[in-house]
């Protein structure tokens, strides 16, 4: 609390309470009334503005004027008033220029139209109250100019194959602030951006695309696409290419079933082209002379009359344009007619396999053949190749077939039988044949003593019972106690082969002096010692058993 001393100066107590009063003016002016204003407005050049000015007043107070003022380096200078009283004023400099929206107690807007870079500044909104006084606020005004946007074509024209030139230039002109300027393609080019300030205080922005030209390119396009403050949207700006490139040639027509008498036939020179072909040609390269009934006629190559076989022949396309000039040559192959080709001669009727080679004949030896293609060439000779090694695969297979069954019926074969009759196979003895009519030699003198001592009834054969045990005991008997050891080429299996014994007197020998026994020298019944062998020879039982 105050002292007493000072509630009883009445000068102090009269400046306590005009403090008072200034804090309560304050606090309710702030209350009452404001005034509402954006921050900074852009403005396009040569278009209108909006300045908004939205003023909120208490229902303790009245609107007694509003107004705007414009701040300039000499001071402020008022460019619109309003007075529910007396109106709307404006001063000459703004007259047709300047206007307000919708005056009134809440509403202070103003329009300026036709905008220029000295409208460019600080306006500020006042509004005056009663009994509160003024209240205001300001805000900025720039001026935007609006890009002038063009796009041009390269400086030459676009070529198939050429080198990297600049495709389409797209300028943004005269912007305040500088425009932002792009291309948009599926191309792989490249940009170029260049800037430079006008004398007026704006910005030109230049682009550039390069790119190296290609026929196969022609549908993607360009795209420049231009992005400003003043615009609403985004600016874009389409450009086609035009790639030139020489004629791409084909002809069209030929079927490859061309016969002699087909009649309503025709050859098409086609050529793809930027700019289209102007000038056809047609060239025969295997003759100087057109046959007769063949017409040329632009594009097109007519043969008016029925096919001959003197049509076969190579064609050429020539097709130009202001690029280049290409060719595309065509192999035509006139065949015989079908219905020749299927006849049969009379001679060939009896069988269906002589009318096939006759037919085959006929279509393969046609002067006309047409000659293989060379991308088939390498698919021939790796054919060719093929079967000559599978036949060398069939040969070795058969050789080594036929050696097996040689050596099956070699030396040790049961079909291989010496032949002690045949002269010449005694001749003809290898080193061991010889061996072994030595070792048959040296066996046949112990069968003889062995028969000697088993013959029990005085006719040269053995006694009926004589096993193999009892022969083996007079072998060892024989050859002291040791019993014979085996030839050591003897098969385990099927034993060593004897020989027959010598024949007795009362064997007669046979027409060409074989040894062989006759049916009175031999016990042939089933328990008899030899056997008859498929090829005439006799082998003895223990070839058999053993």
């Amino acid at each position: 609390m105050l002292p007493s001393r000072l509630w009883n100066n009445p000068h102090r107590q009269g400046r306590v309470a005009l403090l008072h009063l200034l804090f309560y003016c304050i606090s309710a002016r702030a209350r009452a009334s404001q005034v509402l204003v954006p921050q900074k407005v852009n403005a396009v050049l040569g278009k209108n503005v909006t300045l908004e000015c939205q003023v909120e007043v208490g229902t303790n107070l009245s609107l007694t004027q509003s107004s705007w003022e414009r701040r300039l380096p000499t001071g402020a200078v008022t460019v619109a008033v309003y007075n529910p009283l007396f109106g709307i004023s404006v001063p000459p400099e703004f007259s047709g220029r300047l206007t307000f929206r919708s005056p009134s107690s809440r509403d202070a807007t103003i329009l300026l139209t036709d905008v220029g870079f000295a409208d460019m500044g600080v306006y500020t909104c006042k509004v005056a109250t009663f009994p509160l006084g003024n209240t205001q606020a300001s805000t900025t005004v720039n001026v935007l100019v609006e890009p002038k946007v063009s796009l041009s074509a390269g400086p030459g024209p676009l070529v198939d194959g050429g080198n990297e030139t600049v495709v389409a230039t797209c300028v943004a002109e005269r912007a305040r602030p500088p425009a932002e300027v792009s291309w948009e393609s599926a191309l792989f080019g490249q940009s170029e951006v260049q800037l430079w300030d006008e004398p007026n205080g704006t910005t030109s922005t230049r682009v550039r695309y390069l790119w190296q030209p290609t026929r196969h390119t022609q549908s993607p396009g360009l795209t420049c696409v231009v992005r400003h403050p003043a615009l609403t949207t985004d600016q874009r700006i389409p450009y086609q290419l035009n790639v030139l490139y020489a004629p791409d040639v084909s002809v069209a027509g030929y079927d490859g079933d061309w016969y002699v008498g087909r009649e309503n036939v025709q050859l098409t020179c086609r050529a793809n082209a930027n700019p289209p072909a102007h000038h056809f040609r047609w060239i025969r390269l295997d003759s100087d002379v057109w046959p007769d009934g063949v017409e040329r006629l632009n594009d097109t190559l007519l043969f008016l009359r029925p096919l001959q076989r003197g049509d076969s022949g190579v064609y050429r396309c020539e097709a130009a344009n202001s690029i280049d000039l290409r060719s595309r040559d065509l192999r035509v192959l006139i065949q015989v007619p079908p219905s020749l080709s299927s006849t049969v001669p009379p001679s060939a009727r009896g069988s269906s396999s002589s009318s096939l080679d006759t037919r085959q004949r006929v279509l393969f030896t046609s002067p006309t053949l047409e000659a293989l293609p060379a991308g088939r060439l390498g698919a021939v000779v790796g054919g060719a190749v093929g079967g000559a090694l599978f036949l060398l695969l069939v040969l070795s297979v058969g050789c080594v077939c036929y050696l097996r069954r040689r050596h099956g019926n070699g030396p040790g074969s049961s079909y291989d039988k010496p032949y002690p009759g045949s002269a010449s196979a005694l001749h003809e003895l290898r080193p061991a044949e010889a061996a072994r009519d030595r070792d048959r030699e040296e066996w046949g003198d112990r069968e003889q003593s062995r028969r000697n001592r088993g013959d029990q009834n005085g006719d040269g054969r053995y006694a009926k019972g004589y096993t193999r045990a009892m022969r083996e005991r007079s072998q060892h008997q024989e050859d002291g106690g040791t019993p014979a050891p085996r030839p050591p080429n003897a098969s385990p299996r099927r034993g060593r082969r004897c020989p027959p014994p010598p024949a007795p007197p009362s064997a007669k020998p046979l027409g060409n002096g074989s040894p062989y026994w006759t049916e009175d020298g031999f016990d042939s019944g089933p328990e008899g010692e030899y056997v008859s062998h498929r090829d005439g020879s006799l082998v003895s039982r223990r070839e058999w058993y053993v």
